[in-house]
């Protein structure tokens, strides 16, 4: 996406750090986009999404199925209503049915690995890896490691 005018992107992450890592990256890159944000209605993304086009996701995830059920059933109803060009995640469990049905509706996909991870992909990055269109890493070891992960430094 070279342009932002007249494109749609979904941002799409769990509070906490996968929402400051997504965030951090807002106004370099797509401040000019019309942009949309799933999360969860906790206290951190309250606040810096207050600006902000968000819709609330079904919390916990980690291993969850009956929420990540209803999540399936939120994407599916968000990503028809919204339309978005792109999806982008930075994880965790509420990435996978937004980043997997928004490819099935023709939506570009991208996953950005955690900081956090250097030697291992998270469960979430080994559940969307073979379906979206680019995964971004932030260790060098890992984008040895696999070869559909692409490094281009990190967020920080």
């Amino acid at each position: 996406m070279s342009s932002g005018e007249n494109k749609k992107i979904m941002l799409v992450c769990s509070s906490g750090g996968h929402l400051l890592q997504l965030w951090s990256l807002s106004k370099p890159l797509w401040e000019n986009y019309d942009r949309v944000w799933v999360s969860f209605k906790k206290s951190d993304a309250e606040s810096l999404l207050k600006q902000e086009k968000i819709y609330w996701g079904h919390y916990p995830t980690n291993r969850d199925l009956k929420n990540l059920a209803r999540n399936l059933v939120l994407a599916w109803k968000i990503l028809r209503v919204e339309q978005p060009d792109c999806v982008i995640s930075t994880g965790a469990g509420i990435a996978v049915p937004f980043l997997v049905l928004g490819k099935l509706l023709g939506a570009k996909s991208i996953y950005i690995e955690s900081f956090a991870r250097k030697s291992n992909i998270s469960l979430t990055g080994r559940l969307v890896y073979y379906f979206v269109d680019n995964f971004f890493v932030q260790s060098e070891q890992l984008a040895e490691r696999y070869n559909k992960a692409v490094y281009r430094g990190t967020i920080y």
